[in-house]
């Protein structure tokens, strides 16, 4: 009986943990949400939340153009594991921090360990966001043999056209694959759809119509004008997003 009682409050602990584990998750999912990081675009994965499907998109300098599929691989014990997320990119990418064997993003040099309640998931997706959009600022102050790959930190700062053409031949390959049959049958898996004007077109239209809305919402706004239209939170309330 003593043994069952203790097993019980094992699988219990264990419950309690996962659950716990579970919340923290889902707080970095949703600070994720709340900065709005542009180009960037993950989700946690249906059947497991310590593995994170993601896609970069590069908006500015070398890479820009760019389409990036990457997975994000907590630590067993995240966030409270001083180890580091891992960001494993699909395909090769040539980048200073990027391992040409492994496909692995180098962050040790911006968190030299996981410090609980202090780092957070969107701050390393920021990182990832900053090394790509200016690669040799990336470098500075870094001795050469640390970075992941020295051979492409070298050819960024002797020829950088030779960098620039290898990084086009990256975003070529990837963009190639982007209509793949996904690798998994997992329902959060980001996928792509080529353009259909009939499935599409009707949904590109409300976009565009939307910006326009809140451009001249915008412009009422500078003029002293009453807007109308999505809120944080609706008056007398506590409810986020509501419609005025």
């Amino acid at each position: 009986m003593t043994l069952d009682l203790d097993a019980n409050k094992k699988d219990d602990k264990l419950l309690i943990t996962t659950i716990q584990q579970e919340y923290k998750i889902l707080a970095e999912y949703k600070m994720i949400e709340s900065e709005k990081i542009s180009g960037i675009y993950v989700i946690p994965s249906y059947s497991n939340s310590l593995q994170w499907f993601g896609v970069f998109f590069g908006r500015q300098g070398l890479y820009a153009d760019s389409v990036f599929r990457f997975s994000i691989l907590l630590p067993d014990r995240f966030p409270d594991d001083k180890g580091l997320p891992t960001v494993i990119f699909q395909q090769g990418v040539l980048h200073p921090h990027v391992c040409p064997y492994t496909h692995s993003l180098d962050v040790s040099h911006a968190f030299p360990e996981w410090r609980c309640g202090e780092d957070h998931l969107w701050q390393l997706l920021k990182y990832m966001q900053a090394i790509f959009s200016d690669p040799v600022d990336s470098t500075r102050g870094i001795e050469m043999d640390k970075l992941k790959n020295s051979e492409a930190a070298e050819l960024l700062m002797t020829n950088k056209e030779e960098f620039a053409a290898r990084v086009q031949e990256n975003i070529k390959e990837s963009k190639e694959h982007i209509y793949d049959t996904p690798p998994t049958e997992d329902p959060h898996y980001i996928v792509f759809e080529k353009f259909q004007p009939d499935l599409h077109g009707p949904v590109l239209e409300r976009i565009k119509a939307g910006r326009s809305k809140q451009m001249d919402t915008s412009s009422q706004q500078a003029n002293g004008g009453h807007a109308t239209g999505l809120s944080w939170v609706k008056e007398g309330e506590f409810k986020p997003l509501s419609v005025e």
